[in-house]
């Protein structure tokens, strides 16, 4: 009852089916999000024990070591920001989360922090496929870091277009502007 035809025009056309169950609402019962890898002929622990395609000539632990310094790199960006509005003022500490500058630093703060965590932890668990039996859930702590991950790339992209299309002026260029509406794309 919930999949269409193969080939229906609901299907897509192609022969693929397509679950259509219907979502009552965002937060009823019938509707149920989950975060989860790509990918699910491999356990999670190859997706984040090991670089991408970009830096396969790391060995896992280098790239363990990598995300460590990325992780310790950004920290040291948003404290910098955070000083540098005067975050930690009483009076003027509000004003610091009022910007999407600063909500993106700190989401993608978050998911390099849990990056590293969770490739450290992919690294410690031994990796289990379908061969060995039932293949490992995807841990909550995996799945939230895939989300931080998505999420991070969109506002990224968005702080650095919107900022100099819209908010940079043509004045002086800061350091730490370059950093957080830039620098935090390529990262």
């Amino acid at each position: 009852q919930g999949a269409s035809q193969a080939g229906s025009p609901a299907s897509g056309g192609a022969g693929h089916p397509i679950d259509l169950r219907p979502m009552t609402s965002l937060l009823g019962n019938t509707a149920t999000a989950r975060f989860e890898l790509p990918s699910t002929d491999s356990p999670w622990q190859v997706a984040f024990g090991a670089p991408s395609k970009l830096g396969r000539c790391l060995s896992p632990r280098t790239f363990l070591a990598f995300r460590v310094l990325l992780a310790l790199f950004w920290t040291g960006i948003t404290i910098w920001s955070m000083v540098d509005h005067k975050a930690n003022d009483l009076e003027t500490a509000p004003e610091f989360y009022i910007y999407l500058t600063n909500w993106s630093l700190l989401i993608e703060w978050f998911y390099l922090v849990s990056a590293t965590f969770v490739t450290r932890m992919a690294l410690r668990k031994p990796k289990r496929t379908a061969l060995d039996g039932a293949p490992s859930k995807t841990p909550l702590f995996a799945r939230i870091t895939y989300a931080a991950q998505v999420e991070t790339y969109v506002l990224s992209f968005f702080v650095f277009v919107l900022y100099w299309a819209l908010v940079y002026d043509g004045g002086t260029i800061h350091a730490l502007s370059v950093f957080t509406h830039g620098v935090n794309f390529l990262v």
